[in-house]
Protein backbone atom coordinates (compact mmCIF):
# COMPACT_ATOMS: atom_id res chain seq x y z
CA UNK A 1 0.00 0.00 0.00
CA UNK A 2 1.45 3.49 -0.70
CA UNK A 3 -0.32 6.89 -0.83
CA UNK A 4 0.53 10.13 -1.39
CA UNK A 5 -0.52 13.52 -1.41
CA UNK A 6 0.68 17.09 -2.85
CA UNK A 7 1.72 19.48 0.06
CA UNK A 8 2.02 22.56 -1.38
CA UNK A 9 3.74 24.51 -4.50
CA UNK A 10 6.91 26.22 -4.20
CA UNK A 11 7.08 28.89 -7.01
CA UNK A 12 10.13 30.38 -7.37
CA UNK A 13 8.67 33.43 -8.02
CA UNK A 14 7.43 35.52 -5.28
CA UNK A 15 3.99 37.16 -5.97
CA UNK A 16 1.91 38.35 -3.38
CA UNK A 17 -1.44 38.60 -5.64
CA UNK A 18 -4.72 37.16 -3.40
CA UNK A 19 -5.78 34.39 -5.35
CA UNK A 20 -9.59 35.56 -5.22
CA UNK A 21 -10.62 33.61 -8.34
CA UNK A 22 -9.55 29.98 -6.99
CA UNK A 23 -11.08 31.15 -3.53
CA UNK A 24 -14.05 31.60 -5.19
CA UNK A 25 -14.27 28.16 -6.79
CA UNK A 26 -13.62 26.71 -3.99
CA UNK A 27 -16.22 28.18 -1.96
CA UNK A 28 -18.82 27.10 -4.60
CA UNK A 29 -18.01 24.15 -4.44
CA UNK A 30 -18.44 23.39 -0.61
CA UNK A 31 -21.30 25.50 -0.65
CA UNK A 32 -22.86 23.07 -3.74
CA UNK A 33 -22.07 19.87 -1.29
CA UNK A 34 -23.54 21.59 2.18
CA UNK A 35 -26.77 22.33 -0.07
CA UNK A 36 -26.97 18.64 -1.49
CA UNK A 37 -26.90 19.75 -5.17
CA UNK A 38 -24.70 16.84 -6.80
CA UNK A 39 -28.02 14.94 -8.15
CA UNK A 40 -29.58 18.29 -9.57
CA UNK A 41 -26.26 19.68 -11.15
CA UNK A 42 -24.96 16.03 -12.83
CA UNK A 43 -24.08 16.08 -16.42
CA UNK A 44 -24.65 13.09 -18.91
CA UNK A 45 -27.54 12.09 -21.61
CA UNK A 46 -30.56 14.07 -21.45
CA UNK A 47 -29.50 16.40 -18.40
CA UNK A 48 -29.64 20.12 -19.01
CA UNK A 49 -27.95 22.45 -20.77
CA UNK A 50 -26.22 24.27 -17.48
CA UNK A 51 -24.88 20.73 -16.84
CA UNK A 52 -22.13 20.99 -18.87
CA UNK A 53 -20.90 23.43 -16.04
CA UNK A 54 -22.79 22.83 -12.46
CA UNK A 55 -21.27 19.21 -12.68
CA UNK A 56 -18.19 20.43 -11.73
CA UNK A 57 -19.40 21.97 -8.68
CA UNK A 58 -20.52 18.91 -7.03
CA UNK A 59 -19.36 16.15 -5.57
CA UNK A 60 -20.07 12.17 -4.85
CA UNK A 61 -19.21 12.19 -1.14
CA UNK A 62 -17.10 14.34 1.57
CA UNK A 63 -13.92 12.66 0.47
CA UNK A 64 -14.36 13.20 -3.20
CA UNK A 65 -14.88 16.74 -1.90
CA UNK A 66 -11.89 17.03 0.24
CA UNK A 67 -9.31 15.53 -2.11
CA UNK A 68 -10.62 17.71 -5.24
CA UNK A 69 -10.55 21.08 -3.14
CA UNK A 70 -7.08 20.16 -1.31
CA UNK A 71 -5.25 19.67 -5.04
CA UNK A 72 -7.40 22.62 -6.35
CA UNK A 73 -5.67 24.86 -2.85
CA UNK A 74 -2.31 23.39 -3.57
CA UNK A 75 -2.12 24.08 -7.41
CA UNK A 76 -4.62 26.70 -7.93
CA UNK A 77 -3.51 29.23 -5.94
CA UNK A 78 0.14 29.64 -7.42
CA UNK A 79 -1.69 29.57 -10.87
CA UNK A 80 -4.23 32.24 -10.28
CA UNK A 81 -1.26 34.10 -9.08
CA UNK A 82 0.49 33.79 -12.25
CA UNK A 83 -2.62 34.16 -14.02
CA UNK A 84 -4.43 36.45 -12.85
CA UNK A 85 -8.11 36.05 -11.79
CA UNK A 86 -9.91 36.95 -15.24
CA UNK A 87 -7.71 34.54 -17.31
CA UNK A 88 -7.25 31.69 -14.58
CA UNK A 89 -11.44 31.65 -14.00
CA UNK A 90 -11.53 31.15 -18.60
CA UNK A 91 -8.90 28.59 -18.26
CA UNK A 92 -10.58 26.47 -15.18
CA UNK A 93 -14.73 26.89 -16.53
CA UNK A 94 -13.38 26.41 -20.65
CA UNK A 95 -12.02 23.18 -19.22
CA UNK A 96 -15.30 22.36 -16.98
CA UNK A 97 -17.60 23.17 -20.11
CA UNK A 98 -15.35 21.03 -23.21
CA UNK A 99 -15.48 18.33 -20.55
CA UNK A 100 -18.80 18.74 -20.14
CA UNK A 101 -20.07 18.96 -23.43
CA UNK A 102 -17.92 15.66 -24.31
CA UNK A 103 -19.54 14.23 -21.01
CA UNK A 104 -23.24 15.07 -22.17
CA UNK A 105 -22.96 13.68 -26.04
CA UNK A 106 -20.80 10.91 -25.36
CA UNK A 107 -20.74 9.26 -21.90
CA UNK A 108 -23.28 6.66 -20.97
CA UNK A 109 -24.36 7.70 -17.24
CA UNK A 110 -24.00 10.66 -14.96
CA UNK A 111 -21.40 12.35 -13.77
CA UNK A 112 -19.69 15.45 -11.27
CA UNK A 113 -16.61 16.30 -10.13
CA UNK A 114 -14.00 19.20 -10.59
CA UNK A 115 -11.18 17.08 -11.34
CA UNK A 116 -10.88 17.41 -14.86
CA UNK A 117 -10.36 21.17 -14.37
CA UNK A 118 -7.95 20.60 -11.50
CA UNK A 119 -5.69 18.29 -13.49
CA UNK A 120 -5.47 21.24 -16.30
CA UNK A 121 -4.70 23.70 -13.65
CA UNK A 122 -2.32 21.03 -12.62
CA UNK A 123 -0.70 20.81 -16.01
CA UNK A 124 -0.62 24.79 -16.69
CA UNK A 125 1.16 25.17 -13.77
CA UNK A 126 3.59 22.08 -14.74
CA UNK A 127 4.39 24.24 -18.30
CA UNK A 128 4.64 28.03 -16.73
CA UNK A 129 6.64 26.82 -13.52
CA UNK A 130 8.36 23.67 -14.50
CA UNK A 131 11.29 24.92 -11.21
CA UNK A 132 8.74 25.21 -8.99
CA UNK A 133 8.67 22.37 -6.51
CA UNK A 134 6.19 20.14 -5.12
CA UNK A 135 6.27 18.85 -1.50
CA UNK A 136 4.59 15.57 -1.55
CA UNK A 137 3.77 13.53 1.80
CA UNK A 138 3.61 9.87 1.34
CA UNK A 139 2.50 6.90 3.23
CA UNK A 140 3.76 3.46 2.77
CA UNK A 141 3.02 -0.36 4.47
CA UNK A 142 4.92 -3.00 3.40
CA UNK A 143 5.95 -4.83 1.38
CA UNK A 144 6.34 -1.05 -0.83
CA UNK A 145 8.40 0.08 2.36
CA UNK A 146 11.58 -2.35 1.33
CA UNK A 147 11.56 -0.24 -1.92
CA UNK A 148 11.90 2.65 -0.08
CA UNK A 149 14.35 1.68 1.83
CA UNK A 150 16.64 0.74 -1.33
CA UNK A 151 16.75 4.54 -1.70
CA UNK A 152 16.15 6.04 1.67
CA UNK A 153 17.92 3.84 4.50
CA UNK A 154 15.61 3.29 7.53
CA UNK A 155 16.57 4.56 10.84
CA UNK A 156 14.77 2.35 13.04
CA UNK A 157 13.36 -1.58 12.20
CA UNK A 158 9.77 -0.14 12.46
CA UNK A 159 10.60 2.00 9.11
CA UNK A 160 10.47 -1.61 7.12
CA UNK A 161 6.76 -1.75 8.15
CA UNK A 162 5.61 1.45 8.03
CA UNK A 163 6.70 4.60 7.36
CA UNK A 164 5.64 8.04 6.27
CA UNK A 165 7.37 11.12 5.29
CA UNK A 166 7.53 14.08 2.92
CA UNK A 167 9.75 14.59 -0.51
CA UNK A 168 9.78 16.71 -2.75
CA UNK A 169 10.13 17.10 -7.17
CA UNK A 170 10.57 19.90 -9.53
CA UNK A 171 7.40 20.15 -11.35
CA UNK A 172 8.51 19.62 -15.02
CA UNK A 173 8.95 16.02 -14.06
CA UNK A 174 4.87 15.99 -13.36
CA UNK A 175 4.67 16.34 -17.39
CA UNK A 176 6.10 12.67 -17.45
CA UNK A 177 5.06 11.05 -14.42
CA UNK A 178 1.26 12.23 -14.22
CA UNK A 179 0.16 11.12 -17.67
CA UNK A 180 2.07 8.06 -17.07
CA UNK A 181 0.32 7.16 -13.69
CA UNK A 182 -2.54 8.20 -15.65
CA UNK A 183 -2.34 5.75 -18.56
CA UNK A 184 -1.10 3.04 -15.82
CA UNK A 185 -4.34 3.25 -13.83
CA UNK A 186 -6.36 2.73 -16.90
CA UNK A 187 -4.50 -0.08 -18.13
CA UNK A 188 -4.55 -1.64 -14.86
CA UNK A 189 -8.28 -1.11 -14.37
CA UNK A 190 -9.74 -0.88 -18.03
CA UNK A 191 -11.37 2.05 -20.04
CA UNK A 192 -12.90 5.04 -16.78
CA UNK A 193 -14.17 8.39 -17.41
CA UNK A 194 -12.27 9.23 -14.15
CA UNK A 195 -8.96 8.94 -15.29
CA UNK A 196 -9.69 9.32 -18.78
CA UNK A 197 -11.23 12.32 -17.99
CA UNK A 198 -7.68 13.78 -15.79
CA UNK A 199 -6.18 13.14 -19.27
CA UNK A 200 -8.53 15.19 -20.81
CA UNK A 201 -8.25 18.09 -18.81
CA UNK A 202 -4.65 17.81 -19.68
CA UNK A 203 -4.93 18.36 -22.27
CA UNK A 204 -7.22 21.64 -22.13
CA UNK A 205 -4.28 22.66 -19.75
CA UNK A 206 -1.95 22.46 -22.55
CA UNK A 207 -4.43 24.09 -24.97
CA UNK A 208 -4.59 27.08 -22.46
CA UNK A 209 -1.25 27.73 -21.93
CA UNK A 210 -0.78 28.04 -25.72
CA UNK A 211 -3.80 30.19 -25.92
CA UNK A 212 -2.29 32.27 -23.04
CA UNK A 213 -0.83 35.92 -24.19
CA UNK A 214 3.05 36.48 -24.15
CA UNK A 215 2.99 38.41 -21.11
CA UNK A 216 1.95 35.50 -18.88
CA UNK A 217 3.62 32.16 -20.48
CA UNK A 218 6.96 34.67 -21.08
CA UNK A 219 6.78 37.45 -18.87
CA UNK A 220 10.40 38.48 -19.02
CA UNK A 221 10.51 38.09 -22.87
CA UNK A 222 7.50 40.29 -23.32
CA UNK A 223 8.79 42.80 -21.70
CA UNK A 224 12.02 43.19 -23.48
CA UNK A 225 10.17 43.37 -26.78
CA UNK A 226 8.17 46.07 -24.98
CA UNK A 227 11.64 48.42 -25.64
Amino acid sequence: MFMFLPLELKATRTDTRVPLANAVLVAINVIAFCLGLSTAWSVGPGSGLFSILTYGFAHAGIWHLAANMWVLLVFGNPVNRRLGNAWYLVAYLGTLVALGLFARLCVGGYLVGASGAIFAVIMIAMILMPAARIEIGYFALFPITLLIALIHRPEEWIYLLIRWGRFSVRAVWGLLLVPLLELWSLCWSGWNWTDSGHLFGMLCGLAVVLLLPARITMPRRAAAGAF
